[in-house]
């Protein structure tokens, strides 16, 4: 997105954009709050306002989207990891577990069945469909869970299964993809399958150990700021996706995970550092979903 100015420098100019866009979210985010209505729905909002129907800026690229919602989704989960006290999901880990992987094959599967014999898609695209509307969205559940009064049990299994589920059927959407232009997976289904696990399973464990040298090092690290602290928990979340994805497992396994880890490992400023978490992770739902809308 450009716009050109004869006196304004274009990125002086896309900074004064951001910022009014930024605080015109901060805003309805005030206003959703006392209307009872999810943040989320208003930051769309907020997007067809400025979009082709609006404001009529455009924004055509779907490569940068990819790589800002993906970005977005990383920011988003480790927020989400850091502010989730091990306590309350351990009791829902089982159910939470279940529901991200069973819970989504079965979702995947019924979406599947209905695309090919209702509205007549071949196969790989009705999975494909599937694997796009199974997992709830973890940014919409984690601002959503902030003002909703639901029973601690309720809430501790929606939080540990969104911030799980993405990594599976994000594997799904990008096999089925490759799929439908040609690539067939190596073993068919099973295989594919195999893959999934694999790669799930893969960057859990990689998350957990991201997680215990995070805690390690932090702890004997002496910082001169809280907000140092605070910078550095969130940076070994978005590590583990990075390695996660560079070692060939899921990385939004390994980055919700080692952001738990993280924020239950008893690190000094706990609450300047899900205060800093919470506010990236309010900036990272803005952007992803006015991007959206």
């Amino acid at each position: 997105m450009r716009w050109q100015n004869n006196t304004v420098p274009i990125f002086d100019l896309d900074l004064l954009i951001g910022a009014a866009v930024a605080l015109l979210a901060v805003f309805a985010a005030r206003i959703s709050s006392r209307l009872g209505l999810p943040a989320l729905l208003l930051f769309l909002l907020v997007g067809m306002m400025l979009g082709p129907v609006g404001f009529g800026i455009q924004f055509n690229d779907a490569a940068m989207a990819h790589g800002l919602g993906f970005a977005a989704l990383v920011l988003i989960l480790a927020e989400g990891g850091l502010s989730t006290k091990w306590t309350s999901i351990k009791p829902a880990l089982a159910v939470s577990s279940l529901l991200a992987t069973v819970g989504v094959g079965v979702s995947i599967g019924l979406m599947a069945v209905f695309g090919h014999f209702v509205i007549g898609l071949p196969w790989n695209v009705a999975i494909l469909l599937g694997a796009v509307t199974a997992p709830t969205d973890s940014a919409a559940v984690f601002s959503v869970l902030r003002g909703v009064p639901v029973p601690s049990r309720v809430r501790s299994v929606l939080e540990a299964e969104s911030g799980l589920n993405d990594a599976p059927t994000v594997l799904v959407v990008i096999a089925m993809t490759a799929m439908i232009g040609g690539h067939q997976p190596h073993g068919g289904i099973p295989g594919l399958i195999g893959s999934v696990v694999y790669e799930w399973v893969g960057g859990i464990l990689l998350g957990l150990a991201v997680g215990w040298v995070a805690v390690r090092i932090t702890r004997r690290a002496i910082l001169p700021s809280s907000g140092l602290y605070a910078l550095a928990a969130l940076s070994w979340g978005v590590l583990a996706y990075g390695l996660g994805v560079w070692i060939g497992v899921s990385g939004f396994a390994a980055v919700y995970v080692a952001s738990v880890v993280v924020g239950n490992g008893d690190l000094p400023y706990r609450h300047a550092t899900e205060s800093f978490a919470e506010g990236v992770g309010w900036m990272a739902q803005i952007g992803l979903f006015v991007m959206l809308g």
